[in-house]
């Protein structure tokens, strides 16, 4: 699977100048050069893809997702989620040399795994430590790694050739994918790992579905719209992660309950 996914990658780096079609006229250029999306064809008819498929498949099951439960049950889904993946923003806060979010992260990693039930709970957030969350995309960002030109993936929507790559190397800088190697369990784990990677998007997609409905009814260009946020929310990214700032944000608070953690996300 592995290999796979890195055939296509390399597959698609090798179709960039096959497809790209530089324009003449400067002012045309210029914005080609802007854009950097030289695979603008094939990307909006992956584009047109998923959309199709968020049509057809996604938001009907996000609906009947959101009929069958509650906002606080949703939140819990993930913070649970998140806190899986703490280990690897870990990883990527020592990549970045940034020490201090690293043992804060731990931090939030050790409370939520156990006073919050394995992350159910953001006891951690009650306490003082906001959430935080790196890959290496961000981190390659962060040492003036070039993105690549722009791309569209199936289902994964908006992404280049760096995070994409980022994506890829997460699943080896992910200590949890480590955990197991020495366990006959290593197969199941695999199977949990990728199943919860699924879910957590899922999820993401779920708290993110009325945002990107608003703007695909107010877009003349959804595709461009689509291009340009990704971007803007990229960059803003990878300058926070350049400043090296701190996710302690807040003065820490060590009064809390579970009550709390309920009523705060009661729609």
């Amino acid at each position: 699977m592995k290999k796979q996914h890195l055939l296509i990658i390399f597959c698609l780096v090798a179709l960039l100048p096959a497809c790209a079609t530089v324009p003449t006229d400067p002012q045309a250029l210029a914005a080609y050069k802007e854009t950097n999306d030289p695979l603008e064809p094939m990307n909006r008819k992956i584009f047109a893809f998923n959309l199709k498929a968020d049509e057809y498949v996604m938001h009907p099951i996000a609906t009947g997702y959101r009929t069958i439960t509650t906002a606080p049950f949703r939140f819990k889904v993930r913070t649970f989620y998140a806190n899986i993946k703490t280990p690897l923003t870990i990883v990527n806060d020592i990549l970045q040399l940034n020490f201090k979010n690293a043992g804060l992260d731990a931090s939030r990693f050790i409370i939520n795994s156990t006073l919050g039930f394995f992350g159910v709970f953001d006891v951690a957030d009650r306490m003082g430590i906001p959430s935080n969350s790196q890959g290496f995309g961000t981190t390659m960002g962060m040492w003036n790694i070039p993105s690549g030109p722009y791309l569209v993936l199936p289902l994964l929507g908006p992404s280049n050739v760096r995070d994409t790559t980022g994506l890829l190397a997460d699943i080896f800088l992910d200590p949890i994918t480590y955990s197991t190697y020495a366990k006959d369990t290593n197969d199941d784990i695999t199977r949990f790992m990728l199943g919860a990677d699924a879910l957590s998007a899922f999820a993401s997609y779920e708290n993110a579905m009325d945002l990107l409905d608003d703007a695909r009814k107010s877009s003349l260009d959804f595709y461009a719209y689509s291009r340009s946020l990704y971007r803007q929310l990229r960059a803003s990214k990878i300058e926070q992660a350049k400043g090296k700032n701190s996710n302690e944000s807040k003065k820490a608070s060590y009064e809390f309950s579970f009550d709390d953690e309920m009523d705060d996300d009661d729609e």
